[in-house]
């Protein structure tokens, strides 16, 4: 029990840091990713708890998927190849 609270606590703080990075540069992802830290609590069911965990998957490779694109994108301006 220990350790899932502190998994979950890990989890919430990585969350926060990663919600104040994006907001720099994509504001809308910010607050989904607000949204669904909240609906990680350990207070939920775990079956809840699940599908937020997925949903919130699912938005942080779509958001990794944007970073890599952009990162590729401005590689590429200098004449340089992505990657």
């Amino acid at each position: 029990m220990a350790a899932e609270i502190l998994t979950e606590d890990l989890l919430r703080v990585s969350l926060q840091r990663l919600s104040r990075e994006v907001v720099k540069t994509y504001p809308q992802f910010g607050e989904l990713l607000a949204q669904n830290m909240l609906r990680t609590c350990g207070l939920i069911p775990d079956l809840e708890r699940a599908e937020h965990y997925r949903e919130l998957g699912t938005l942080l490779t779509d958001l990794g998927r944007l970073y890599l694109a952009e990162a590729d994108m401005l590689s590429t301006v200098d004449g340089s190849p992505p990657g």
